[in-house]
């Protein structure tokens, strides 16, 4: 009896969940917190992008005759890019039991394995720059498994930055080319599902692919739940992700308004010391010498005084036309200011409804299933038992 193995890749990437940040999974009745985890490798993925891409957007923006045109986060425009991910992830594991139900690959064997894949990755893959690597062994029920986060890094682009992040183009450079129905993406995955293979099979392991062509018997109602429990588990961890990245947004909008708040508070600063100038230096603007000195009613005013008195007030002209600059710019920050808060408002609105919309479809599915929208794997398992239906085998992909 061999092992089987997975090489999972998707776009559903949680850190603090994989960071096993307590404030997240303390909510997660799947893991146990007392359990056994490892951080291999762990780079905020901000601080990734400003690594990766910093020099690329610096080029990009020096080109720009337009300040409104500059790229002020790479990572939040890609966060808003539909059509792309800014963070992607492969789940790899080594699972079977022998048949008095001990494991066939021990704990320690599967995570020196697993080790030396992560260890590897670099050099197998120069265009995805791997930011983490998470060993979890503290989910009853599933077993250990490693989680990798990674970014594509392309270059040479004509348009837009000259390196940016694409899997496609990226895979592209590593050689891998769609070759008719394979993919880059397939071809790659395999690559790394060989690999893995190698790795276990130098260990003395002997390796089990299970046919995908045996799906064809299953019963077809059963089948389509099977489909239904599989996206309701993507939905969950794309709403992870999801979540991280409106935090993310929301805290850079919250930034731009301190920023500009602060900029306001000091541009009024400036407008009162001038307006007492400009009121100060009205009259002064006014005076004229008569003879060699000025003789008014209560004073005698030398005519080098006088003098150094109209420079001052000609120098006064200049920071009236300064106030004026400020009062437009003035304007101009509050209108900004108003037009940020408006648009952080609106974009916390949208993804609010959007997140209100998934959870609703999650708990219409978890109804129609007749599941407790809070049961695990193992509970949903047991509640389709009852009711004669079977479950995909994916639990071991661990989230």
């Amino acid at each position: 009896m061999g092992v089987t193995i997975s090489t999972h890749n998707g776009s559903a990437v949680s850190r603090e969940h994989n960071i096993r940040n307590p404030k997240v999974v303390s909510k997660e009745p799947h893991i146990d917190m007392n359990g056994s985890h490892e951080v291999w490798i762990d780079e905020p993925v901000r601080k990734a992008y400003d690594r990766l891409f910093g020099e690329a957007v610096e080029a990009y923006n020096a080109k720009q005759a337009r300040p409104e045109r500059q790229i002020k986060s790479y990572y939040n425009d890609i966060c808003k890019d539909s059509k792309k991910h800014p963070v992607y992830e492969m789940i790899i594991g080594i699972y079977g039991k022998n048949e008095n139900g001990s494991p066939i690959c021990s704990a320690e064997q599967g995570k020196e394995i697993m080790r030396r894949f992560v260890e590897e990755w670099q050099e197998r893959n120069p265009n995805l720059e791997l930011i983490g690597a998470y060993f979890h062994a503290d989910e009853p029920g599933a077993d250990p498994h490693v989680h990798l986060d990674y970014i594509p890094v392309a270059h040479r682009y004509t348009r837009g930055l000259e390196t940016q992040t694409g899997l496609v183009k990226a895979l592209g450079e590593q050689g891998f080319e769609k070759k008719g129905k394979a993919t880059a993406q397939i071809q790659w995955e395999k690559r790394e599902n060989d690999y893995l293979t190698k790795l276990c099979e130098d260990m003395g392991l002997t390796v089990d692919h299970p046919k995908i062509e045996g799906r064809k018997h299953i019963d077809t109602q059963e089948l389509k739940l099977q489909v239904q429990l599989n996206a309701f588990e993507s939905k969950i961890n794309t709403l992870r992700s999801d979540f991280e990245k409106i935090s993310d947004i929301k805290q850079d909008e919250e930034k731009k308004l301190s920023e500009l708040k602060s900029e306001l508070n000091k541009t009024n600063e400036k407008l009162l010391k001038l307006k007492i100038i400009e009121s100060n230096l009205t009259e002064l603007i006014n005076i004229q010498p008569k003879k060699n000195t000025l003789i008014g009613n209560d004073c005698i005013i030398a005519l080098n005084d006088w003098k150094k008195m109209k420079a001052t007030a000609v120098s006064g002209c200049k920071a009236i036309a300064e106030v004026e600059r400020l009062r437009k710019e003035n304007e101009r920050l509050v209108k900004t200011l108003e037009s940020q808060k408006d648009f952080t408002r609106k974009k916390l609105k949208e993804d609010y409804m959007q997140q209100a919309d998934n959870k609703n479809k999650n708990r219409l599915l978890c109804d129609y299933l007749g599941i407790p929208e809070k049961a695990n794997y193992d509970q949903t398992k047991r509640l389709l038992q009852k009711q004669g239906l079977g479950l995909v085998k994916n639990k071991n992909l661990g989230r």
